[in-house]
């Protein structure tokens, strides 16, 4: 796993913020992922996890040592050296992934204290142009 991008947030990072992410990907990409952790433990609350080789975007958790049930888009936006934004934010009840401006999925918390999700990072294959955490406003 090649770090690419981490950040802490002591006070949680869902529900209300918003994850942005400009890059693209080298030539030789095999997958890379965006994890949503949680602060005390090895939870993952969220995985977004690209896989070049399947065509395929995988999400899911990590809880209690066990990955939870795959969630699978079989849209596939993501091209070699291409570039992308992806936006994922959260309310009370779902994660809301944007690929270029195009709804993708909502992804369904698994984890009850969405105040524990502190950490979020990028990894393995991207390059990364511009990354922004902020606060999304809910009319």
């Amino acid at each position: 796993m090649t770090l690419r991008f981490e950040a802490f947030c002591p006070d949680g990072l869902c529900p209300g913020w918003c994850f942005l992410l400009k890059g693209e990907t080298p030539a030789e990409a095999n997958k890379f992922e965006i994890n949503f952790l949680c602060d005390k433990d090895d939870r993952i609350a969220f995985q977004f996890n690209t896989r070049f080789t399947e065509s395929d975007i995988i999400c899911n958790s990590f809880m209690a040592n066990h990955w939870g049930k795959e969630e699978r888009c079989s849209n596939f936006p993501f091209g070699v050296k291409e570039p992308f934004q992806i936006e994922i934010y959260s309310d009370n009840g779902y994660f809301y992934v944007y690929i270029d401006d195009t709804k993708v999925m909502q992804y369904k918390h698994r984890v009850e204290d969405l105040k524990t999700i502190t950490k979020v990072q990028v990894v393995n294959d991207v390059n990364i142009s511009s990354l922004e955490i902020t606060k999304k406003h809910y009319y």
